[in-house]
């Protein structure tokens, strides 16, 4: 089976779907969050202050590129399709994106201190969710 990759903004519920989806599948699991963390041996936090976003997302384009095209659920980061690149390399997969209110992501994300963007006091996350919705 052609691998399955999971689309949505932060807090939409990838990592858990996708644990879920990857056992009732019979398939394999690997959140790219984590296959990073792993790869770079840095928390994804430390690369955004020491590195910046955009070196980070060429750490991720690059894990994209990597990811087994058979027999895996593969949860993407919400930030994925900031790239164009990425969002040309997904078009002949097969993507699910996990449409989220922001309700539920304030709700969901409301004591998360582990990710860079929703701790930036700077951005309007609401406005991103916005943006970023046409491009899942």
């Amino acid at each position: 089976m052609e691998s399955i990759y999971l689309v949505g903004f932060m807090g939409s519920g990838k990592s858990t779907i996708g644990k879920q989806l990857a056992k009732r599948l019979n398939l394999l699991y690997i959140d790219m969050d984590e296959q990073i963390e792993q790869t770079t041996k840095k928390q994804i936090k430390t690369i955004f202050a020491e590195e910046g976003e955009q070196a980070f997302r060429e750490i991720e384009h690059q894990t994209l590129k990597a990811t087994p095209k058979q027999g895996y659920v593969i949860s993407t980061g919400g930030g994925i399709v900031e790239r164009i690149e990425n969002r040309q390399w997904l078009l002949n997969k097969q993507v699910v994106y996990l449409k989220t209110s922001w309700e539920t992501v304030k709700k969901r994300l409301a004591n998360d201190q582990d990710r860079p963007i929703w701790q930036d006091q700077s951005q309007d996350k609401q406005l991103l969710l916005q943006s970023r919705d046409p491009k899942y």
